[in-house]
């Protein structure tokens, strides 16, 4: 790795947290991780949208920690709590599990919460794409990043996958520790479409651009409702809204959130609310939008980690 990036981790400020933690000497800040990249599963997922996926798989690597924390993560067994189970992979290493997922038949390089490290992740696409891999390469990203880590991506990645969470600062606050998640989260994704611009497909499938993923939670219509007229506002039918329902109630909700807020999630989300809010979208024109059965919210779409 070159003095550049040693120096980004030794003095961290890759999102927004601005730890400035140096984790090339073990000390770690929210992300929870040091300066090795650490991945805990590569693997043929077919669980991500259509226009990804298509009849193959994406070949997701899915990393372990992650800056933003919330406290409904799915993933939270590798996200909040790093297991130090995973493999930990230099930029060669990762730019070898792309190319054998490749090998594999997968459609796409699903790079799942990569951004707390960045610097390794960029220069593996670099050396992956050097060595002639030809899948567009996915980040599939929180939405809470700074717009500078997002620029060492800038021509290497193909399609930005971000969540859009929260509209509200109360609410991100509260469930992420993170109030400024709207504002950070806007300018950054500013920048990811500056890079990979308009919606592009080929053959039914996304060559670049992005989709927009928002995971509507029990109770927070009004949020929800905000974040839909925000995008459509915005970016309109150049990007894809993926409208998701799956939210599962996670064993991390503590006394420490409001009795309403608590009650609310710790049940699965109404169906009739994720009705409501996808008649909210149509009657904005947004028709690159993509939408979820019910019956989504169920474990199985969370991958088996340290399988």
């Amino acid at each position: 790795m070159n003095d550049l990036y040693d120096k980004l981790y030794s003095d961290c400020t890759l999102c927004p947290r601005q730890c400035r933690v140096d984790r090339t000497t073990g000390q770690l800040g929210v992300c929870g991780c040091g300066a090795s990249a650490i991945v805990n599963l590569t693997m043929l997922h077919r669980g991500e949208e259509p226009i990804l996926g298509g009849d193959k798989a994406c070949g997701a690597v899915f990393f372990e920690g992650c800056q933003l924390r919330c406290v409904f993560c799915q993933n939270h067994d590798i996200s909040r709590r790093p297991t130090s189970k995973g493999m930990s992979l230099n930029s060669d290493e990762l730019a070898s599990k792309y190319i054998e997922l490749e090998a594999q038949g997968a459609s796409c390089i699903d790079l799942v919460t990569p951004m707390h490290f960045a610097p390794t992740v960029a220069q593996s696409i670099r050396i992956a794409k050097n060595k002639g891999i030809k899948l567009p390469f996915v980040l599939n990203v929180g939405g809470y990043e700074s717009v500078s880590t997002l620029q060492l991506f800038d021509g290497l990645i193909d399609i930005y996958l971000p969540d859009l969470k929260f509209y509200s600062s109360e609410v991100s606050s509260l469930l992420s520790s993170a109030p400024d998640y709207f504002e950070v989260a806007t300018k950054a994704f500013a920048e990811m479409y500056r890079q990979v611009g308009p919606a592009s497909l080929k053959d039914g499938l996304l060559t670049k651009g992005m989709i927009v993923r928002h995971l509507m939670l029990p109770g927070l219509a009004f949020d929800s409702k905000h974040i839909c007229q925000y995008l459509t506002d915005t970016y309109g039918n150049n990007i894809y809204i993926s409208l998701m329902n799956q939210y599962t109630p996670m064993p991390l909700l503590n006394n420490s959130l409001p009795a309403k807020l608590k009650e609310s999630l710790s049940h699965k989300l109404n169906p009739r609310a994720y009705d409501i809010l996808i008649d909210f979208l149509c009657d904005m024109g947004q028709t690159n939008a993509f939408v979820q059965e019910e019956g989504s919210d169920t474990s199985d779409l969370i991958p088996n980690f340290n399988k």
